[in-house]
C-alpha cells in the first residue's frame, strides 16, 4: 500500500515537471514573439489593458446592488467601453452607465443596452457599432450654422441737422457669433440725406452719402428663435456727394470729407430658418460732416451735424 502511494506521488511529481516545463517553453516563444514583433507587443499591450479595463467594469456592474441581475456584456476597445445587452428600465441602463464610468481607465462609455425587451439572439459588433457611429452623429455634429451671417438691409434715417432730409438707403448687415453674453458688433448703417443749404439765391439739390464701417461691442440676449443685442460701435464713415438737379444756382456742396462716426443701438435677430435670419435694428449714429460749398463763385467750408436716428429692417444669410 505504501508502495502504491509512493508511486502515485512520483507520477504527480514528475506530471507537475512537465506541466512546469511547458509553461517555461510557452513563456519563452511569447517572449521572443515580443521581441521579434514589436508591433504585436504593442497591440497585446492594449488588448491586455482592455482586457483588465473590462474586467474591472464587469466586476463593478455585478457588485452592483441594482445591476447585479442584469444581463450586460461589456466591451472594451481602446479604453472604451460599450455596454451591450438587456434592462428593465431606463433608470438601471442610466445606472449602468454611471457605474461603468466610475472605473479607473475607462475613458468613454457607449450604452447599446435594450431596454424593458428581450436580448437580441446577435448582439451587435462593438466595431461595427464604432464605425456606425460617426454617421449617425453628423447633423449633430454639424449643427446650426451660427458663427457668421451677412446680408442686406434697407433703412430710413432721420437726421437732425434742419439742412438735411431724410432719405430711404441700403446697407451691408453682419452678424458675428451667436448665443449669450458679450461679444463683437459690427455696424455699418449707412444713410442718405438731401443737402438742402440756405441761401439767398436758388441752391442745387444735392445728396450726400455716409458710409461708415463701425466695430465695437454687444451684449446678447438670447431666447430660443430670437436673440436682442444692444451695442456701442465706432469707426470711420467714407462719405460722397451727387447732385440731383441741374442749372444756375447760387449755392453748390461741391466736397464733402470723410468723417468718424459711432453709433449706440440695439439689435433684434429672427430666426426664419435654419440658414435665414430676420434683422430689425435701430440706432443713433453721431459724425460731424464738413462740406465744401461753392458760394457766389468761392469755396466754402461748411460745418454741419450729421446726427442721425436709423432704422433698418434686413435678411441676413447664416454662411457658418
Amino acid at each position: 500500500m505504501y508502495g502504491r502511494s509512493q508511486t502515485a506521488m512520483h507520477g504527480a511529481v514528475r506530471s507537475t515537471r512537465c506541466l512546469s516545463r511547458a509553461l517555461a517553453d510557452c513563456t519563452a516563444g511569447l517572449v521572443i514573439c515580443a521581441i521579434v514583433s514589436g508591433c504585436s507587443a504593442a497591440v497585446d499591450r492594449v488588448a491586455i489593458e482592455d482586457a483588465q479595463t473590462a474586467a474591472r467594469v464587469k466586476t463593478a456592474l455585478v457588485n452592483d446592488p441594482e445591476l447585479g441581475a442584469s444581463a450586460i456584456e461589456v466591451r472594451v476597445e481602446r479604453r472604451n467601453v460599450q455596454l451591450v445587452g438587456r434592462v428593465r428600465t431606463q433608470t438601471e441602463a442610466d445606472r449602468a452607465a454611471a457605474v461603468a464610468r466610475s472605473v479607473p481607465g475607462v475613458l468613454g462609455v457607449e450604452l447599446a443596452l435594450q431596454v424593458g425587451v428581450e436580448a437580441p439572439a446577435d448582439l451587435p459588433d462593438a466595431r461595427a457599432l464604432s464605425r456606425a457611429a460617426p454617421a449617425d452623429n453628423l447633423p449633430e455634429i454639424e449643427g446650426d450654422p451660427d458663427l457668421l451671417a451677412v446680408g442686406v438691409s434697407v433703412g430710413v434715417s432721420y437726421p437732425r441737422s434742419p439742412a438735411l432730409k431724410s432719405r430711404v438707403a441700403i446697407s451691408p448687415v453682419i452678424k458675428l457669433g451667436s448665443g449669450e453674453g458679450l461679444g463683437v458688433a459690427v455696424g455699418f448703417d449707412w444713410f442718405q440725406a438731401e443737402v438742402q443749404l440756405a441761401a439767398s439765391g436758388p441752391a442745387a439739390m444735392t445728396r450726400i452719402h455716409v458710409k461708415p464701417i463701425m466695430v465695437g461691442l454687444s451684449y446678447t440676449l438670447d431666447s430660443d428663435r430670437v436673440s436682442l443685442s444692444p451695442s456701442i460701435v465706432a469707426g470711420y464713415a467714407f462719405n460722397s456727394l451727387s447732385v440731383t438737379d441741374r442749372g444756375a444756382v447760387a449755392t453748390l456742396p461741391v466736397e464733402v470729407d470723410n468723417s468718424l462716426a459711432w453709433r449706440i443701438g440695439a439689435s433684434a435677430w429672427f430666426d426664419v430658418s435654419r440658414r435665414f435670419a430676420l434683422n430689425v435694428s435701430g440706432g443713433y449714429l453721431m459724425t460731424r460732416l464738413r462740406l465744401t460749398v461753392l458760394e457766389d463763385s468761392s469755396l466754402v467750408k461748411q460745418n454741419q451735424r450729421g446726427d442721425t436716428a436709423i432704422a433698418h429692417v434686413g435678411l441676413a444669410y447664416r454662411l457658418f
